[in-house]
């Protein structure tokens, strides 16, 4: 069967938070709207997995286990093999939708050619809006700051501080709340699963882009991210986004770019050392390449 949304959420080790997700997108999902819900667990623990037969028996939910935690990017390109869809939702499983969102954003999407991709405004737990969409990472704003956006899009320019009344047209949306059309999506090859943690939604929406589609903010759409579901901040993590955004800037800026990327963090963890001597192992880390063979995704055990 065919649905219009697919909604496609990663559980790992986070149960709770996926079964509040999937609840709060049936309360505010129209229940005449054909979507299903898809849930990745990506090799949790056998106590968070067996959670999740609290959500089991919904007649539009799927719960597929994976035996290795394969990140974000694959764990979602998995979950997408179990469903067919015009439209796929990837949303963090801490997230909580605060109207219907799945239909305000199918219905923008269906009214507005050329839309790939878009996001709902997002909101702190306290109901305050916050900004969610981004521009992209190019280097010249790593040493001028963003301001220089300001000069280089002209009119595009709209301030991320700025919370827009109506859909916007932005760069790089907030990869906890993905709204894309699958035949886009499937025809530039979905995320790439190098990515394991981190800047998948920057080289999604980079080659989005590159393949002339439009990416759109839409403020009706509302979502609270509460943040913090499966990963600890830690200095594995830290390395962890490094890996990912070099090998980011090697995909799309090139050598020389991503060289003066890697100066640019030198000098920032150099700073955090003074106060913080641990941070010099990141500085070991960066001068030794910071090559996705490092990734945690090589470190995770598989299960039988």
């Amino acid at each position: 069967m065919t649905h219009d949304v697919a909604v496609i959420t990663i559980n790992y080790n986070s149960s709770d938070f996926t079964i509040s997700c999937v609840h709060n997108l049936i309360a505010k999902t129209d229940p005449n709207f054909n979507y299903h819900i898809v849930i990745v667990d990506n090799n949790s623990t056998q106590d968070e997995y067996d959670k999740l037969d609290k959500v089991r028996h919904i007649d539009n939910v799927t719960i597929v286990s994976s035996k290795i935690n394969s990140g974000f990017a694959a764990g979602n390109i998995y979950g997408i093999q179990f469903v067919s869809a015009k439209y796929y939702i990837f949303l963090n499983n801490d997230c909580l939708t605060q109207n219907d969102c799945i239909t305000i954003l199918y219905d923008f999407c269906e009214k507005t050619p050329n839309t790939a991709l878009c996001s709902p405004q997002l909101y702190t737990d306290n109901k305050q809006p916050v900004p969610c969409f981004d521009y992209f990472p190019e280097i010249i704003s790593k040493f001028l700051g963003k301001g220089i956006f300001r000069i280089t899009r002209g009119k595009a320019y709209y301030p991320r501080k700025k919370i827009p009344t109506a859909p916007i047209k932005v760069e790089v949306l907030s990869g906890s709340q993905l709204f894309v059309n699958s035949e886009v999506f499937n025809k530039i090859g979905g995320f790439d699963t190098i990515f394991f943690l981190y800047c998948e939604e920057e080289d999604l929406a980079l080659r989005i882009h590159k393949e002339g589609y439009d990416i759109y903010l839409v403020p009706a759409a509302h979502n609270w991210h509460l943040g913090g579901g499966s990963t600890e901040k830690s200095f594995s993590i830290q390395k962890e986004f490094i890996i990912s955004y070099l090998y980011l800037y090697r995909k799309h800026y090139g050598f020389f770019k991503t060289q003066l990327l890697k100066l640019l963090l030198l000098l920032r963890y150099t700073k955090k050392s003074i106060k913080n001597p641990a941070n010099l192992q990141i500085i070991l880390f960066i001068i030794t390449g910071a090559h996705p063979k490092n990734s945690l995704r090589h470190q995770q055990p598989i299960s039988e």
